[in-house]
């Protein structure tokens, strides 16, 4: 019989056990140490999941501290043109709320 065929023979006779429910172990490996195994397997995918998962959540709050970066730029900006003394004195014109521009300079009192 060739090697071949032994190979096929066995596997035919342990994919057979399985199917009833019996597994018989090689020698030298005991049933904690499969079950040791399988536990580390377990951990690896779940620590793959979680990490794949992590990555996603920081590259979307990378995308939302970008806008909002963009989003402070721009009200900093308008802040700036709303504060110009011009533009508050076009206000105020057009809100005829009765302030007039200083014509003299403030004096200190002593």
């Amino acid at each position: 019989m060739s090697a071949m065929g032994k190979i096929k023979r066995k596997l035919m006779s342990q994919l057979s056990s399985l199917a009833h429910g019996y597994v018989e172990l090689p020698d030298g490996i005991s049933l904690r140490f499969v079950l040791f195994v399988v536990i580390l397997i377990f951990i690896y995918i779940t620590n793959s999941i979680y990490s794949e998962q992590q990555t996603k959540r920081i590259s979307e709050l990378a995308d939302e501290v970008k806008e909002l970066r963009y989003e402070q730029i721009s009200t900093q900006s308008d802040l700036m043109n709303l504060s110009k003394q011009s533009e508050i004195l076009r206000r105020v014109k057009a809100e005829n709320l009765g302030l007039e521009e200083l014509t003299e300079p403030p004096r200190v009192i002593k």
